[in-house]
């Protein structure tokens, strides 16, 4: 199986499970809404199959959803049953610290599977939205470069690693680097979305707004058959068409592109829209009811998986000046910043005084906001996220500043 090291054994009742689960992982790498459907066919004929179960939990865990847990606890027993070998078992240990929230456990369970499996796919990219979400950069872009000297130059999913390089070189400022791997992987695979959405953080990073627009709308036109992060690359034409000066033109993006997803009820979607509403406010466009429409996810902000998508609920709160989801949102992130887990903590140190200073921003209490706002500005890379995800906050930080002025 070249998920996992060839050397390395899998569980699995039936001896094509292997074969059929790198069809899984295919479509999984380039962005198939089918990935999970192909997944559960392959568990019905051979519910023994370890990995597909371990694969199946990461993914549900990393939906970022709190109503998925029946299924992420039924997906982790099925894992810890029938996983019988060193490295099934050192997964299902990586998901079960995952799943209690212990995201540096999480990490040093799967640093450890790749210091000695380092092709080990499912973790390598377990690891990666981990880094990401934890604000570690380094470790992001350090743990693909460990990993890819390690993959054959003919194996079908090394242009994937690359891609994965690049990003990680794009959040640590290395930003040719990043443009040639991603260059790169796109060439190689053009459904590799994570690659092309790399090069767009580069040309947004370094300003170059028309190429970068460009540049989605070529790539674009390969993702027809993409699951949501398709979205998340529009956002990002959308931002760029703002930041050159074209305010209408990404709004007409958000209502032709972006509105519809939205019933999805996705994260990242909810977060596209929110982050990119409350950008056109700070040039001056007007947004009409569209922060209402938001309000229909209210209920999110109750959430406790990752501070920086909570925030994003709080934000369609207070734009929508809904006292009682706003308290319930800080209330929230009061309790979260209690609980001994690396997001609570995240919470204690950023999350609950960037909440308060929006909030305060929103009422008009502009030298109470500012002053929360610039106190975490320096630690906000601890909610995780993008450069360019995190640039809202100091956005409004600029914006709010000028207004008191």
């Amino acid at each position: 199986m070249a998920l996992i090291d060839t050397a390395s054994p899998c569980t699995a009742g039936l001896a094509t499970t292997p074969e059929a689960f790198d069809d899984v992982i295919d479509l999984y790498l380039r962005y198939s809404p089918d990935t999970l459907t192909k997944l559960d066919t392959i568990q019905q004929r051979d519910p023994s199959f370890a990995i597909g179960h371990i694969f199946k939990g990461y993914q549900l865990k990393m939906a970022s959803d709190p109503r998925l847990a029946p299924a992420l606890s039924k997906s982790l027993e099925a894992a810890r049953v029938s996983a019988d070998t060193h490295q099934e078992r050192a997964h299902v240990e990586a998901l079960s610290a995952w799943c209690d929230d212990d995201c540096l456990e999480a990490s040093a369970r799967l640093a450890e599977i790749l210091a000695s499996s380092p092709t080990d796919l499912i973790a390598l990219k377990a690891a990666n939205h981990l880094h990401f979400y934890r604000g570690d950069a380094k470790g992001m872009r350090d743990a693909i470069l460990n990993s890819l000297p390690h993959w054959p130059s003919d194996h079908p999913w090394r242009s994937f690693v690359v891609g994965m390089l690049s990003f990680g070189h794009e959040e640590c400022g290395d930003y040719e680097q990043a443009l040639a791997c991603g260059e790169t992987a796109v060439a190689a695979e053009p459904l590799d979305m994570w690659a092309a959405h790399s090069v767009a953080h580069v040309y947004q990073m370094q300003c170059n707004f028309d190429q970068g627009v460009n540049w989605i709308e070529q790539c674009s036109q390969q993702w027809q058959q993409t699951n949501n992060f398709y979205y998340h690359l529009t956002w990002h034409k959308a931002l760029m068409l703002l930041d050159s000066g074209q305010a209408e033109a990404a709004l007409s993006v958000y209502d032709l592109e972006l509105r519809d997803c939205l019933e999805d009820d996705f994260y990242l979607d909810i977060c596209n829209a929110a982050s990119l509403l409350w950008r056109l406010e700070l040039v001056g466009q007007a947004v009409g009811s569209r922060w209402h429409e938001l309000a229909n996810y209210l209920h999110r902000s109750q959430d406790q998986e990752l501070v920086f998508i909570t925030l994003h609920y709080l934000i369609v709160a207070v734009k929508n000046r809904d006292v009682s989801q706003i308290d319930l949102a800080l209330a929230n992130l009061d309790a979260w910043s209690q609980r001994q887990v690396e997001q609570g903590a995240v919470c204690g140190s950023v999350g609950l005084q960037l909440g308060r200073a929006l909030d305060n921003l929103a009422k008009g209490k502009l030298q109470e906001g500012l002053f929360g706002l610039h106190a975490v500005l320096p630690e906000l890379y601890k909610i995780g996220g993008s450069h360019a995800q995190r640039a809202l906050f100091s956005d409004i930080y600029d914006h709010y500043q000028k207004e008191l002025l």
